[in-house]
């Protein structure tokens, strides 16, 4: 497996309007594989706005360089598809590419978790092997017996299990975990970590959390979203750095 990143920002610029403004920086970060990195910072720091830009779901307002797989003969100048408008880039990347386990879990109400969990194996076309790895992941997620039901019927932590297990049934290459055990007690946020961890393996995983006690000697490389409000005159500045 290659260690070439795969996706790379550099001076990349999100603004936010109302208010006094703000506007998030990220100087300079890459993401490679088999990566486990983690964001920290106060909340509404720009960690989740971070992770949208990374997910394709946000359009930054610049960029010198937002690259997908840069040496690789698929890559991709994010940037200037962004300007372009071409969604098809986009569309693909998210389709086979990426995993996201949002704050709530987003799984479709409408749908039980089985077709929920199996929704990005059947965009990336799959195939029956899917309904292996299916199993597999129910398994180990110990949500064999929640298949059948709708969201609404499920704990917040068994959504976050559904929500984990939809993430990975594809095989990404990145997967984006945004505070995925902040609504969880202690134990069950630990538990549901490591679950995480052992079931993305060989993969590259950003979570963005509060806690920062949850992930210790977990093998994470952490950076740090400071928020920086010197003039009140002027936009909140957020940037990345390593801690």
């Amino acid at each position: 497996m290659t260690d070439e990143p795969i996706l790379v920002f550099d001076q990349v610029l999100k603004k936010r309007l109302g208010g006094r403004g703000y506007q998030l920086l990220v100087e300079n970060f890459e993401i490679r594989p088999r990566d486990r990195l983690a964001l920290i910072g106060d909340s509404g720091s720009g960690k989740s706005t971070l992770l949208d830009l990374a997910a394709l779901i946000l359009r930054p307002d610049s960029a010198k360089g937002f690259l997908w797989r840069p040496q690789a003969p698929n890559s991709a100048d994010l940037g200037r598809a962004w300007e372009k408008k071409e969604v098809f880039r986009f569309e693909k990347i998210r389709r086979q590419e990426l995993g996201y386990v949002t704050q709530t879990g987003g799984l479709l109400p409408f749908l039980s978790v089985r077709d929920n969990i199996l929704l990005p194996a059947k965009l990336k076309k799959c195939g029956p092997a899917a309904l292996g790895r299916l199993s597999s992941l129910a398994q180990e997620l110990k949500i064999e017996g929640l298949l059948g039901k709708r969201p609404a019927k499920l704990s917040v932590g068994q959504r976050q299990r559904c929500a984990i297990a939809r993430a990975l049934i594809h095989e990404p290459s990145l997967i984006l975990a945004d505070e995925p055990t902040a609504s969880l007690d202690p134990p069950t946020a630990r538990q549901a970590l490591e679950l995480l961890l052992t079931l993305s393996q060989g993969q590259a995983l950003v979570i963005a959390t509060h806690n920062l006690g949850l992930i210790k000697d977990k093998g994470f490389t952490v950076y740090q979203v400071i928020c920086e409000e010197n003039d009140p005159e002027r936009p909140v500045e957020a940037r990345l750095i390593q801690l």
